[in-house]
């Protein structure tokens, strides 16, 4: 009777491990056979996550003599929510790129579908994964290194801008500055790849002295739902000390022939 048990288990252990499999390299990497749960992760309204994933099988050809390592052809989305939509992978790229595109509009919460492989020459049976992903506004964070700058009039102040994206999806992301006068700064669209943070410089030029507060404002492109705002502060003043704190940023205000002079001076100003 022992033995029987272990036969079977034995048995049972070679057809697990022979079983096909889908390996899942971004934007989480994982190998699944089918039934088994694909956790993406966290990704906003309007998002589109891109599921990549190996050609291999883990199993051998049975169509001929000679076997050899049977690949899928391709990878679908099926049983989407409402509002959601996807594009299948290209048949035989490598490696496979699937897009689940989620809806504008969708709340937060948990959210379902299917991830089946194709196969067309190699004998191998299809297999369907549960894929899950959370939704969530919150994927996204901008912070200032420092939020209060001074210059002088017609001189740039540099701000410096992180935007994190802590979501499973890569998006563009765009930058208004809101509270100045419309000329002073531009706005600015920035691609962040996603679970990454990118660090921009972001000149605000005053035109006349005062001292302004006004705020980043930062929306995905994906679905408005998705924003943030950072507060920051502007000194603009007419001195010649702001000045040469200005030319440490190369701008070309003065001459050719003097360019070498105020160099040196916004050098010196930045030790103090």
């Amino acid at each position: 009777m022992r033995v029987r048990q272990i036969l079977v288990f034995f048995l049972l252990s070679v057809s697990f491990l022979s079983a096909a499999s889908l390996t899942v390299i971004d934007p989480v990497q994982k190998t699944l056979q089918g039934g088994q749960e694909l956790d993406l992760g966290v990704a906003g309204p309007g998002q589109k996550i891109v599921i990549q994933s190996l050609r291999e099988s883990g199993q051998l050809s049975g169509n001929s003599a000679n076997p050899t390592d049977a690949l899928w052809d391709r990878v679908i989305v099926e049983n989407l929510p409402e509002g959601w939509s996807s594009e299948p992978s290209k048949l035989y790229e490598t490696p496979f790129q699937t897009f689940v595109t989620i809806s504008p509009q969708a709340p937060d919460g948990q959210y379902q579908f299917s991830v089946r492989t194709v196969d067309e020459y190699d004998g191998l049976t299809p297999i369907a994964l549960d894929a899950k992903v959370q939704v969530s506004r919150n994927v996204l964070a901008a912070s200032l290194s420092e939020s209060r700058q001074a210059a002088g009039v017609q001189q740039p102040a540099f701000y410096y801008l992180t935007l994190s994206n802590t979501g499973s999806a890569s998006d563009i992301f765009e930058v208004t500055p809101s509270g100045l006068p419309a000329k002073w700064a531009e706005s600015r669209r920035v691609f962040v790849p996603h679970n990454s943070a990118v660090t921009l410089s972001y000149p605000i030029t005053a035109t006349e002295g005062g001292a302004y507060g006004f705020s980043f404002n930062v929306t995905s492109l994906s679905s408005p739902l998705i924003q943030q705002r950072v507060d920051a502060h502007l000194d603009a003043q007419t001195s010649i000390w702001n000045d040469a704190k200005a030319a440490s940023h190369g701008i070309a205000l003065f001459p050719f022939i003097a360019q070498p002079l105020y160099a040196l001076i916004g050098f010196l100003s930045n030790l103090f």
